[in-house]
């Protein structure tokens, strides 16, 4: 059997798609490749237009069997295909794509799997919802992604095991630390930081003290004792004050709750106009860029040719390829209670708010207890002043809230696995949940909703569940933006009960907390094994062969 595979996003491509719609279909890719492997040759490719048909008459000139698996979404895999054609999709709505927009079948999803005739899906729940649409005798596979095998070194050493007291991670990136933001709910403006506002900056900052004069070389009993320096001021509200704090008022205003009901183009000549009356104001006003000075660096003196110092070897300068930013190094020490949680911010999907909520109401007298998000997205910028408003409308809270932004490698993630006490998972709906069930695979019990494709392998001995009722939503590929489909809203109640219960038992329980991780990794070598996965898949391409 030959499988040729695609996903939108590559090997070389998958550090630069942070938060991309597609984002984790390459991570299923990747675990069904090796399951593929045992059952046939596997062959990727990048431009299934062009590639797929060619490798198809090359077999069929063998006398050899070939399917094109595509993970993507229905509405965005091939359907005029010589050859036989699957999608592997995942999907965590109440019902499937059955109305045409923009002019494109394939966004009814039942022209889609009527020309392919099967498909594959993540999770019991999908399949169950795309029977609803083609009929129970629609030939579709309900396999999880392989999870299990590819977490072996990772559960041997953080596996049925207590967490650790403490624990460091090295990664390249930018971490915001709720403890070093000095957050302030009185402060809030001060935090919300807008590109287009930088001189406003000065304003609402306290005015800085002047720099120490440099130390006299005199003996410790003659040295002056040192002067204590006054408390901050806050600035005077003068009219370039109050005129600030107003513009961003509004631009606050208008960005969470005005530009999203506007037509596209509307907004478009609203934020160029804005740009353009921004840059006119300050031109009136007078406001001068801030360039920082350049240092003076001291003169070295030259040394002695006779005598020349031992120089160390130089480190290894890494390679950078053109247009390519060095992210910086970051050493993030965890310890307590360590709650993670990997979604994309944009996400409307993930909920994050309240999870961070949650968090920060029931441990705000807690100091050991740590949430941390690791955020899948590029641009910092995208959610660094939701986040920043956000916790400084929680503060002050005494436990602590990590944001990781960063590419984790695979050494770095098993190491985030490893410092975990719970996985977090607040999602209204989902397809099939990847970190969760990679964290899961390696012991750690987690906090999770049982709705949609996580019914498959989450329940009280392993999780914490969070309760949830349905409720009206739309499909997040319809433009249209009609309700069509149903999802789940969580109970926030729930979520607090659910961090409380967890951290009692991770302080108070170790025994309770072994368990936990123990059915935890039984629960998931039973559902995402190679070996239950590769006879899924062979007894689905054997039926198919002799439907054929």
């Amino acid at each position: 059997m030959n499988f040729i595979l695609y996903s939108d996003i590559g090997e070389s491509t998958i550090d630069k798609s942070l938060g991309l719609p597609e984002y984790s279909y390459y991570f299923v890719l990747k675990a069904f490749r090796t399951v593929l492997a045992e059952l046939g040759t596997v062959t990727l490719v990048r431009h299934p237009e062009t590639e797929v048909d060619p490798l198809f008459e090359e077999c069929r000139q063998r006398g050899e069997e070939c399917v094109f698996l595509s993970f993507s979404p229905p509405n965005k895999t091939q359907i005029d295909l010589e050859c036989p054609t699957v999608s592997v999709f995942a999907w965590e709505y109440s019902n499937i794509p059955d109305e045409m927009w923009d002019d494109d079948i394939r966004n009814d999803w039942r022209v889609v799997f009527a020309r392919h005739g099967r498909a594959i899906t993540l999770s019991s729940y999908t399949a169950r919802v795309v029977k609803e649409a083609m009929g129970a005798a629609f030939p579709v596979l309900a396999a999880p992604a392989p999870l299990w095998e590819q977490f072996a070194g990772a559960r041997s050493r953080f596996g049925a095991k207590l967490p650790p007291g403490e624990s460091v991670l090295q990664l390249r990136g930018t971490v915001i630390d709720s403890h070093l933001l000095g957050l302030s709910a009185d402060g809030l403006i001060a935090h919300i930081t807008f590109p287009e506002a930088e001189d406003e900056e000065e304003l609402l900052s306290p005015p800085r003290a002047p720099a120490p004069e440099p130390a006299s070389e005199l003996p410790p009993q003659l040295a002056p004792e040192p002067q204590v320096q006054p408390e901050s001021v806050a600035p005077a509200k003068n009219l370039r004050y109050r005129l600030a704090v107003t513009k961003r008022h509004l631009l606050t205003w208008y960005r969470e709750a005005l530009r999203d009901l506007l037509p596209l183009w509307l907004a478009r000549a609203v934020a160029v106009s804005g740009r353009s009356g921004n840059a006119m104001a300050r031109a009136i006003m007078g406001y001068e860029r801030r360039t920082a000075p350049q240092l003076e660096l001291p003169v070295e003196p030259p040394q002695s040719p006779a005598l020349p110092p031992a120089q160390p070897e130089p480190p290894p300068v890494p390679v950078i390829e053109p247009g390519q930013v060095l992210e910086p190094e970051a050493v993030v020490n965890l310890d307590g209670v360590v709650y993670t949680s990997i979604l994309s911010p944009k996400d409307g999907r993930k909920n994050w708010f309240d999870m961070v909520t949650a968090f920060c109401w029931t441990f705000r007298d807690v100091e050991d207890a740590t949430l941390v998000l690791k955020m899948n997205e590029r641009d910092l910028s995208r959610y660094h002043n939701t986040l920043l408003t956000l916790l400084s409308q929680l503060a002050p809270f005494k436990c602590r809230v990590l944001t990781l932004h960063a590419y984790l490698d695979d050494p770095t993630y098993e190491e985030l696995i490893g410092a975990t006490s719970y996985y977090v998972n607040t999602s209204l709906c989902e397809g099939l949940c990847l970190p969760l069930m990679e964290f899961m695979c390696c012991g750690k019990p987690v906090i999770a909703p049982q709705h949609t494709a996580m019914e498959d392998y989450i329940d009280d001995r392993a999780a914490f569940v969070i309760k949830s009722g349905l409720e009206h939503n739309v499909w997040p590929n319809d433009p249209r933006d009609l309700f069509r489909t149903l999802r789940y809203r969580l109970d926030w109640e729930s979520i607090c009960t659910a961090y409380k219960d967890s951290y009692r038992i991770a302080k108070q329980q170790p025994e309770t907390y072994l368990e936990m991780s123990r059915h935890a990794m039984a629960r998931l070598e039973s559902f995402s094994s190679g070996a239950v996965v590769k006879e899924q898949l062979r007894s689905f391409f054997q039926q198919a062969g002799a439907a054929r």
